[in-house]
């Protein structure tokens, strides 16, 4: 009996040892993270994720953008769009991705997730994170990805030794060709700006990307989550904006018809770009006849004659490109390809020499001369007269 006691004894008094020193243990704090966000495990530790699904329409079969780029239909069939939130605007190997937004379109909805860093230790659970996410689909997507985020991440993971079991996707990015067919009449081609003109989406109370990364300091300095509520709020729309841009470039490679005609012109000239000329000449021909006017219809002329030219319609390339040298303020492109096609298809190179005399001299009263023309012009001069065995006259020799 004593000997129980004893061992009864010296278990509660272990008890009370291991409760006080329990009491005097310190707490460990969890991370203040934004609303909606979760931690989630990873080989490398625990990493904040927020996980939202969306409402969106079956994305057609993309046909159009596959035809035009090299990328296959079944590709495009599952992309995966993302965007970075930095530390930084100017990129440089101490800039960091703290946010990552993802998504792909889910059955009938767009999933995503926004792999956020919300300690600086977590970048490593970050980027195996969002590899293992990019890794189930077949093409990525961004939006002036392919010179700051893709290479942005790529830094890291090399910096970090952590690029193995990285997936290397095709890459769209849509910038390219959104500046292809919407720069001539946009002010500029950020995300916002193409939203409104070409999406008609307007955002509301949007966080200038300025103010991201000091809003990232601030709540790592203490401030309330509150304050990046704003940058996961612009990083999911920069993301959600993509799928609707993506699907509206795919109608507009599809089909012109309701294209403003500069636009109109611009994707004419993409498609003539990627050897569709065909197409390309079937949207010049449209817009020349439906009247475009402006200092575009002259380029419009030039590469409508181009092609009709190779296509060996000649009388009609002669035809447009007259009536550019005859309307345009600015005529001597359309006098160059005018001579060129007097020359080598009319076979008349007299002709082609008179119209190079009257765009030397007309160039010579210019407001604004060109010093390319110029010499363009009086090199063919040159070359024309050679060949039409004319010769300028040698002032005669003074003896005395």
């Amino acid at each position: 009996m004593a000997r129980d006691l004893a061992a009864l004894r010296a278990r509660l008094e272990s008890l009370g040892a291991q409760h006080r020193e329990e009491q005097v243990r310190p707490v460990v704090a969890l991370p203040r993270l934004p609303d909606g966000c979760r931690l989630e495990d990873t080989p490398f530790g625990p990493l904040a994720v927020r996980r939202d699904w969306f409402d969106a329409a079956p994305a057609e079969p993309s046909v159009a953008i596959p035809r035009c780029l090299p990328f296959l239909p079944s590709e495009l069939e599952r992309p995966v769009f993302l965007d970075t939130e930095t530390t930084g605007l100017s990129g440089g190997t101490g800039t960091v991705a703290f946010l990552v937004g993802i998504a792909w379109p889910d059955d009938r909805r767009l999933a995503m997730a926004q792999f956020f860093l919300s300690d600086l230790d977590q970048e490593k659970a970050l980027l195996w994170a969002v590899g293992q996410c990019l890794s189930a689909h077949r093409v990525l997507v961004t939006y002036n990805g392919r010179t700051f985020d893709w290479p942005l991440l790529q830094t890291r993971l090399l910096m970090l030794k952590a690029k193995e079991g990285w997936p290397d996707l095709p890459h769209l990015d849509l910038l390219g060709l959104v500046r292809r067919i919407f720069k001539p009449r946009l002010p500029d081609c950020t995300l916002r700006t193409v939203e409104e003109a070409v999406l008609a989406l307007q955002r509301d109370e949007d966080l200038p990307g300025w103010l991201i990364p000091s809003s990232y300091f601030g709540w790592l300095r203490g401030a309330p989550v509150s304050a990046l509520e704003a940058v996961f709020a612009h990083n999911r729309q920069d993301v959600l904006s993509m799928p609707l841009l993506l699907s509206r470039l795919e109608a507009i490679l599809d089909d012109a018809r309701d294209l403003d005609p500069i636009d109109r012109f611009s994707r004419a000239r993409f498609l003539e770009a990627r050897r569709l000329e065909e197409e390309a000449l079937v949207e010049y021909r449209h817009l020349w006849d439906s009247g475009l006017g402006g200092f575009q219809r002259g380029a419009l002329g030039i590469r409508l004659a181009r092609l009709l030219g190779r296509k060996g319609q000649w009388q009609q390339a002669r035809a447009v490109l007259e009536e550019c040298w005859m309307t345009q303020c600015y005529p001597y492109p359309a006098a160059i390809e005018l001579a060129k096609l007097l020359e080598h298809r009319a076979r008349d190179p007299a002709a082609a020499r008179r119209l190079v005399l009257e765009a030397l001299s007309l160039l010579a009263v210019a407001a604004v001369p060109d010093a390319r023309w110029q010499a363009d012009l009086e090199r063919r001069r040159d070359r024309l007269d050679r060949r039409l065995g004319l010769r300028a006259e040698l002032p005669l020799a003074l003896t005395g």
